[in-house]
């Protein structure tokens, strides 16, 4: 007979603080009976659950009760209602360091650590060389943990938490710190865990952690659960969700406030598609254009013009230039109307804004500047980079692979 897969889940759960506006009320309601509190509730019927083996994460906005709901399953916060199911041992790295002593050194944390994960004695004495060893902390695994950094903190709590033998593993904004070489090592940490059976619930706020390396993730909105199934699929919802948030926050209309001179103005920008109908959503390779209404105070001033389009946090991806295209100057009207199109747009998924500049025969001085302009790129598979690029991949002889 076939052996049940085992499924870790949580079921119902719910979590209810309650807020004093002053200390003194505590004792009131308790001398009177009267209530003096406000509920504020962290989670609200939350359930979800993962098969053994597998990865779960967990995305939300800040506030939207994730790390919550990992103090109930870690057993360090209890749930106001609901059950927890976690058969076996589990590890766990919540709030970052706050797990050690900070008198005491790295070494005797990670033994008190492991410890209390459940180990003998001798099964600590076994994992201790490989926590040394995989956190690279040098002399200072012996320093006491108030002289470490976040990163160094970091690298010490992913090593005790993943070398203790657990059967689950909670990792909260885990990879949140540390440097770029010591993150590729604890994916690749997570990869073999997850391949010798390990169960794995991960909470971050990178999608392209969570995309890589979850088999389904579960969306916390507000303390309810917003949606739940494949990662890729959920993602993808909670990034639409986010690009809505974001195109509220900056609507079209708002101009911008960077204007040098007088002697040129823009009368308009708008996103198009390649009929040059208004379009604020595109999907990787299809045409896209941005068409601009300008005019000058001269008819005889020559104009100049660059765009940008880039994303919200200022990566430049591509650009076009008036000037370096050849396409300018703009003279000899008070008016103008001009189309810059792109045949395939190269961007992958996300959302994007466009920068105008109107400048002078040289592009020195700047007449007008517009960045009120967004538009939203969204695609049906989830892939990292700014860039959607057609790429050709050809096999070919390997080098030393040939006669001898």
């Amino acid at each position: 007979m076939p052996e049940t897969p085992t499924t870790y889940s949580f079921t119902n759960v719910s979590k209810v603080y309650r807020h004093y506006a002053a200390p003194r009320d505590r004792l009131v309601e308790v001398l009177t009976g009267r209530p003096r509190h406000v509920e504020v509730r962290a989670l609200d019927d939350v359930s979800g659950g993962v098969a053994k083996g597998s990865v779960l994460g967990v995305i939300g906005e800040n506030g939207s009760g994730k790390s919550t709901l990992f103090k109930i399953l870690a057993g360090t916060t209890a749930a106001t209602s609901g059950s927890v199911s976690l058969p076996g041992r589990v590890a766990s790295i919540l709030e970052l360091g706050t797990a050690f002593h900070p008198e005491d050194t790295g070494r005797r944390n990670a033994i008190l650590q492991a410890a209390l994960s459940g180990l003998s004695r001798e099964e600590v004495a076994a994992a201790l060389p490989e926590i040394e060893a995989f956190a690279e902390l040098g002399d200072f695994f012996d320093r006491p943990v108030k002289t470490y950094s976040s990163g160094m903190q970091m690298r010490l709590a992913f090593s005790v938490a993943t070398a203790v033998l657990p059967d689950v593993i909670l990792l909260d904004e885990a990879l949140a710190v540390g440097d770029g070489r010591f993150q590729k090592k604890c994916v690749d940490r997570i990869f073999e865990l997850k391949a010798s059976g390990k169960t794995i619930f991960f909470c971050s706020h990178a999608m392209y952690y969570v995309s890589t390396l979850c088999d389904r993730a579960l969306w916390l909105n507000a303390g309810r659960v917003e949606a739940a199934g494949d990662a890729q699929s959920v993602v993808l919802e909670y990034e639409k969700f986010l690009a809505r948030k974001d195109r509220l926050v900056a609507p079209h209309g708002a101009e911008a406030a960077v204007v040098a001179g007088t002697h040129g103005r823009f009368r308009d920008v708008v996103v198009t598609d390649a009929d040059g109908t208004p379009k604020d959503e595109f999907r990787p390779g299809e045409p896209w254009g941005v068409e601009l209404e300008f005019t000058a105070d001269d008819p005889a001033r020559p104009l100049q013009i660059h765009l940008a389009v880039s994303t919200r946090d200022n990566v430049v991806c591509f650009s076009a230039d008036s000037r370096l295209d050849g396409s300018g100057p703009f003279a000899g009207q008070s008016a103008y109307r001009v189309r810059i199109g792109v045949d395939a747009l190269p961007l992958g998924k996300g959302e994007f804004v466009v920068y105008a500049y109107l400048a002078d025969e040289k592009s020195l001085a700047l007449f007008d500047a517009r960045s009120d302009r967004t538009f939203h790129v969204e695609s049906d598979t989830w892939r990292s980079g700014l860039m959607s690029l057609p790429a050709t991949w050809t096999s070919i002889p390997a080098r030393g692979d040939g006669p001898g």
